[in-house]
Parts: C-alpha cells; structure tokens; sequence
C-alpha cells in the first residue's frame, strides 16, 4: 500500500491550561514515570442558565464569537416575542443580557443565528417555521431590527463565509440540506439540495471550514425522538458541492432514559483560538403547552485529517473546562498602557507596543482593533499585528495597509515583505476587524476576519511577544488582544479524552519523532494514523472514566499489523496482545484495516492514564475504542425493555410474537454493556406470516418514535425472508446488506437458529450443527450491545431466547 509519511514533531512537554495539567512521559532509568493527572477547572452538562425560557429552557442554540466574548442565542418559547441572549468569556460562565429584539416578528423565533461582518450584526431567524427574516444592529447584543421582507424557505438558515468572502446560506429540508449562494447579506439565491440527509427531516445544519476542508454538521429525526442526533459530512472543493459522509457518524446520539434526544448542534471556535466545542440541546420532555423542553449541552471536537470526533457526549460526568489563553487583555479601545506591555522600537513607527509576555516556539495570536477610528478609508497610514517580537532587528508582522486595501506578511529579520493578499471588497476601517496568526512547524497562516487570507508553509513558528505598531498619523483602537501556545489542532493532543469513547491514535499526548511516523494516504475517512516503529514507541491518552467498572479496549489496526503485539496499560493491568494474522482474514476485501478487541480492563472512576505502546513489529494504529463490558458471565436472562418496545408485542412464558400488524415492529432487551455472545432463539413462521422476521444483535441507541427513520437502532441484523437469511449492519439511515444465505423455514414449525458473535466475526448456525451457514467478519465491527426482535406481521412467532455471554 501506498502512503504518505510525516515524521512527528511533538515534544514530550509539561502541559497546563485552564483545563487541566498533567506530566507526559518521562524515561527513568528504564522505568516510564507519569505524574497524577488533575484539572483545576470543569464543567458538566447539561448547563442550566439564567433567565432560561420557562418551561421550554434552551433549544437550538447558537453561539458567536466576537471580539474575545461569547455570545449565546436560543429559540424563542412558542407564542412569545422577543430572543435572548447570554453572554461569557470562558463559555461555561454564562450571564444573561436580556432580549436582544422584541421585534413582534419574532414571536416563536426558530434557531437564530448571528454573524458579524463589516460593522454590522446579522440575524437569521424563522420565527414559528414561517419562513426567514434578516434582523440587524450594531451589537452583538441589540437591539436587532428587521431589515427584509420574508424570504420565505424552511427553517434552521445558517450563514457560511468563504475564504474568498462568498457568502452561503443552508437551512432545512425534508431528505436533506439545502445551500444557496448568497448576493449580499440580505438576498438568497435559488438553491440545491445537497446530499446530507438523516433519512427523514433534516435541520440544523452548520459549516465551518478548516484546514481548507468544509465540514458540515446537520441533525435528523423528529425533535421529540430520542434518535435526534448530529452527523457531519466533509467537502473539499465547495461548500455546496459533493460532500462525502465519514463512518463515524452519527457524532452526537444518545437514547438513553436521562439523557437522550441530542441535537441541532453549533460549532464555535474555543478560547485558546486552537480548541473547537460543539453546542447542542437535549431533550427535557414536552411543556405544559405542547412545544418540546430542552436543555444546553457542550463537548470537544477534535480533528485529524478529514476526520471530526466528538469527545462525548458527556452527561453527569466533569469535563475539562476550555483552556484559556496563555495571555489575554480586553485594553478596551485603550492604549496599551499596563504593566503587562511595553514600548517597543519598530522601525518607521509612529508607535509600537509589545507584551512582556513571551510565546513559545508554537502558537496562536489574536488581534482585535480598528484600524483608524477616525477614518472608514484612511489615505495614508499603516497598521501592524506584530509577533515573534525579540528585539528591534528581529519581528515579524501582518501589515494592513488601508490605502491599497491589502495585508502583508512581513519578516524584519529577512527585511522584505514575504506575502501579500487583497482585503475583501468594502471593508469599513473605522469597524472593528481581527486579525488571527497560527504559527508552527508547518508555516504561518493569517486570518482576517476568521478568512485564511495567507498560508506560507516557509515561514515557520518563532517564540517571541506580540503587540501593535503604527504610522501615518492612523489613530488606531485596541481590544482584545491574546494568544495561546497551540495552533493547527495541537491541543486536541493534549485534551483529556473520555472512557468510554474513542480517541484517534495521533492524538496522543506526548509522540517520540524517531518512534512515530503519521500516514494518511490508504485510510477510508482520510485521517492520520500512527504506525509504531521505534523501540519505544507508545500511544499515552490522559483519560477520564466515567464510573468504576470492566472497559473492553479495541484499536483500529492496518492488516500490514499482522502478526505485531501491542503492550495495552489500564487500570493498572498491563497486557501483551498478539494481533494474529487469523484475526485479519475477511470475505471483505474493501479494506485494509481491521478493528481488534485487545481486551476487558478494570477501571475505577476518575483521571488516568491508558496506553498502548509497542512490542514486536510495527503496527499502524488509526484509533483506540473503549466501551463498558459486562462483567457478568454466562447465561443471561433476556428482560425486554417496555421503554424500547415498537409496536404491540406479547412476550409471555418464553413465547414472543405481534399482536397486530406492523409494518417496522421491534422489541429490545438485555444489556448493552455485553460483547461477545451466543444467541439462540427458535423461529416460527405460519401460513399468516407476510415481509420479514429478523434477529437484532448487539444494538445501541435504539428510538422508538412513529416520525423518525425505519430503521431506528445501531447494530446487526438477521433477517428471514422467502428462505432467504440476509445479514445486516445497520446505523439509522445506513443500512448496508453484508452477506446472505439459504435457510428453509416450515410452516407453523419452530425452527431453532444459534448465532455466535466473537470480537469481529458473526457466524449463523442452522440448530445444532457444527458448520456455520453464514459467516461473516466485519473489518469496522459493532463490538457491543443489546439484542432484540423485529417483525412486519402476526404470523412471525419467536421462542426460547437464550444468550450466553463472555466479556
């Protein structure tokens, strides 16, 4: 197989954030030492605010980053007027800021969303589901006024900007996402459907755009189904293009009793400027009026390659409160004038400020200002976002120069100007505007007003101060000023990641250059995977476990991985695990990779460390999976759950069958937490029996809602049809048919079936006999789950369910 290769850069460091610290790996005297983990600062969901719609809370929430501040909008409660809004510098510490119109419009306004251009704040509303109005102010906190007619189409508008400030504009619709270009804030083109779609009704979608990839996140299902969940799709060429769906999806789901019904997500950008949260609600049940109650929640992206994850969701547990900037001052229009500045020598300037704070040798800078206060157009003058500030013979800056519409990149030490790029059309320099500079091994990227403007991979990172220069009689005004010491996603590699949960393998903590090598080219979701090669090569993930109990642990390995061992650590059990080339021999040909259970460990609650370190060979790892397992063995006693019931079933002294017709009837039982299994059960089919029967295995986050997808669980099914048996996988909307065979059923005979499910492999049993007459192995297995029955028809009977089980 092909691939490409990048050696990795990443240090082993003592990390510290506002989230949390913890000490990576260090060598002594043979012995690897790690020191306990702990965070000074959490959060949980879901979050409850001030000042909350009564009894309907937060549905649909939005949030704005604007000028180093937070600001959070929600739905409006039915049949009232007016939308509020929150504000917070750290988004955990929320304070209300009251309605931010009262338009009489805006009674029951649906999803707002607020973007920031130019000067001017734009709200997208569709208040009761009639139809988008356009509201603008000044402030990010109103007052908000209707500036257009209604323009009509669904619900849910969100507003995307380009790098090549083009606007766009996504919103609702039943079978997927519709995106339309758009002429100028006011104005929608005609649109087209892309090919984002739940299988149902289709809504809050959202587009950011990162590393030159577009990522889209949508939700589906009805908003009272427990199955409302968050997938997200990848583009690369437009944002209304051909968007390819990852595996991974969905990103956010749960259906469980206490928390379930996730969705309508939110992406903002987080406060160390590198780091990305996802918001999203929960539902909370109906209000006494009808209209559905939710509740706020946040979680962690990270991202490797085309790949986004979510570490979460997260519900009744501490997560790591967003890491804050190494440095950060609001100045508030002010001269830098404290104690954590000082003048500086630049040459040419009328002015020049640096901080007395230094970065390290990778970082993010942001900068907030008005170029001229007195001018919209200054004739003459020019502005520098300074950084790498050593002395005044060795700096670099982005320079704006107002006269030519342009910004530079500029290094002192090389005395030239390394790039330059035009502003986007009609920039109001009397506006506030914000420069952002990354800054690491891979070059120096510069954002204005969130657009990549510039990207030069020669110029790489440089430790230094930050601060401002300016000549040409501007009079600039200052605000809030920052940095941090990640940039390009380095502090998803330093997040705290949760078990149960999957974490991709790259980021790991602390990676050795001369152990570690990362390959993209040859995997599916293109994303990174990390191949052990040196003798101490090891993954190390700072982990938190959600309560005490057995975790199975699972990796994603490449087949060339065949015949390695890998050393697995948790709990403080440490296990060698041989991947045997048995392991990888699969009727799919697909793919190259192979999901492999490395086995159960016990966890106790809290911060830990889990690692997976070399032993022999050189196996290539994309991502590490943990999940609860039974610590039960043996034979299980099967209680089918009435809250997971899906049409009129009768279970009665072992005997289960439909009481009535149903086109999509399913029953579910057991526990999700079991592993490998064997099922049996016996099948009887009557002259009145009409579609199909099918056995359900190892399933998950099942929704029973009569407004929702057909197919409204996770996992496996066997079906049995005109004797036929056809194996399934399932995921809600994906419903992939993996292999089928012969198995002849007679009429009102009860015909026993055994299926037998270890780590990846399925096997299908005809009553006692020892030879399989189905067998499958699936490369990217459901290793967890339930059981459950499913049935169109009356005449489909099923008796004596038995499970045994191993963890």
């Amino acid at each position: 197989m092909k691939r490409s290769l990048i050696g990795i850069g990443i240090a082993v460091v003592l990390a510290a954030g506002g989230g949390g610290i913890w000490m990576m790996t260090q060598k002594q005297d043979e012995v690897k030492v790690r020191e306990a983990l702990a965070w000074d600062r959490t959060y949980q969901n879901p979050i409850v605010l001030d000042q909350e719609w009564e009894d309907y809370g937060i549905g649909d929430p939005y949030v704005l980053r604007y000028n180093g501040k937070y600001y959070l909008y929600c739905s409006t409660k039915d049949w009232r007027v007016g939308i509020k809004a929150w504000s917070s510098d750290d988004l955990v510490n929320w304070s209300y800021e009251g309605l931010v119109t009262e338009e009489p419009l805006t009674e029951g306004a649906y999803a707002p969303e607020v973007v920031y251009w130019n000067g001017s704040f734009y709200m997208y509303t569709s208040p009761a589901g009639k139809g988008h109005y356009v509201l603008q102010s000044d402030s990010p906190t109103g007052p908000f006024a209707v500036k257009t007619d209604n323009l009509g189409l669904t619900i849910d508008g969100s507003v995307f900007i380009d790098d090549d400030a083009k606007w766009y504009f996504t919103h609702a619709e039943s079978g997927g996402i519709m995106a339309s270009s758009m002429s100028d804030p006011y104005t929608i083109d005609a649109g087209n459907k892309l090919n984002t779609s739940l299988g149902h009704w289709t809504e809050g979608s959202m587009i950011i755009k990162r590393g030159g990839t577009y990522y889209m996140t949508y939700t589906g299902n009805h908003v009272f189904s427990k199955g409302y969940r968050v997938n997200y799709a990848v583009a690369h060429d437009s944002p209304t293009g051909l968007y390819a769906i990852p595996d991974n999806n969905p990103i956010i789901m749960s259906t469980d009793k206490d928390f379930n019904g996730l969705g309508h997500s939110a992406t903002v950008l987080g406060p160390d400027m590198d780091s990305y949260y996802i918001v999203y609600h929960n539902l909370a049940g109906k209000s006494a009026e009808g209209p559905p109650v939710r509740k706020l929640n946040m979680d962690r992206l990270t991202f490797n390659g085309d790949k986004m994850s979510v570490l979460g969701p997260t519900h009744g547990m501490p997560a790591p409160a967003p890491s804050l900037p190494a440095f950060r001052d609001s100045l508030g229009d002010d001269s830098p004038g404290n104690e954590r500045w000082e003048q500086a020598d630049v040459a040419g300037a009328d002015k020049a400020w640096v901080t007395t704070v230094t970065t390290e040798d990778r970082f993010t800078a942001e900068y907030n200002f008005v170029v001229d206060k007195e001018q919209s157009s200054p004739a003459s003058g020019e502005l520098e976002a300074i950084f790498s500030y050593a002395d005044p013979a060795s700096y670099r800056s982005v320079r704006i120069h107002p006269a030519s519409r342009s910004i530079s990149l500029l290094n002192s030490e090389a005395g030239e100007e390394l790039q330059q790029a035009s502003l986007p059309e009609g920039m109001d320099f009397a506006k506030l505007h914000t420069v952002r500079v990354e800054a690491d091994r891979n070059g120096t990227r510069v954002y204005w007003d969130g657009l990549l403007l510039i990207d030069n991979t020669q110029l790489t990172a440089k430790a230094g101060r930050i601060g401002y220069a300016w000549s040409g009689g501007l009079h600039p005004g200052l605000h809030y000023t920052a940095f941090s010491n990640e940039a390009g996603g380095s502090s998803d590699n330093q997040t705290i990641k949760q078990v149960p949960g999957t974490m991709e393998a790259v980021h790991a903590s602390s990676m050795a250059s001369n152990d570690i090598v990362l390959h993209q080219e040859g995997t599916p979701d293109g994303s990174y995977s990390a191949e052990l090669k040196g003798e101490d090569a090891e993954l190390a993930f700072p982990v938190y476990v959600r309560a005490d109990g057995d975790y199975a642990v699972a990796a994603m390995v490449e087949d060339t991985s065949a015949g390695s061992t890998l050393v697995v650590e948790a709990g403080g059990a440490k296990r060698t695990v041989k991947l045997k080339a048995r392991n990888f021999a699969t009727e799919d040909d697909t793919s190259e990779w192979m999901k492999v259970p490395l086995g159960t460990f016990p966890m106790k609650k809290g911060m830990q460390w889990l690692t997976v370190a070399k032993g022999k060979g050189n196996p290539n790892i994309r991502f590490i999976e943990t999940s609860e397992a039974a610590a039960s063995e043996g034979r299980q006693e099967i209680a089918f759950d009435p809250d997971s019931t899906f049409g009129d079933w009768q279970v009665e002294s072992g005997a289960i069958g439909l009481l009535v017709d149903s086109n999509n009837a399913m029953i579910f039982g057991g526990d999700t937490r079991w592993t490998d299994m064997e099922v049996g059960v016996e099948v009887t089919q009557t002259e009145a029996a009409e579609g199909e029967a099918s056995i359900l295995l190892r399933t998950t986050n099942e929704s029973s809602f009569r407004d929702q997808v057909t197919d409204s669980f996770i996992g496996y099914e066997l079906a049995l049809r005109n004797g036929r048996m056809i194996l399934r996988k399932i995921s809600y909307e994906v419903n992939q048919e993996l292999t089928s065979g012969v198995l002849e059923l007679e009429n009102g005979k009860a015909h026993p079936i055994r299926i037998k499910l270890e780590g990846a492999s399925i096997e299908v049993y005809d009553g006692d006999n020892d030879e399989p007459v189905l067998a499958w192995t699936d490369r990217n297995a459901l290793l967890h789950g339930r059981v459950g029955l499913r049935a169109s028809s009356a005449g489909w009977q099923f008796s004596n369910m038995t499970v045994n089980t191993k963890s």
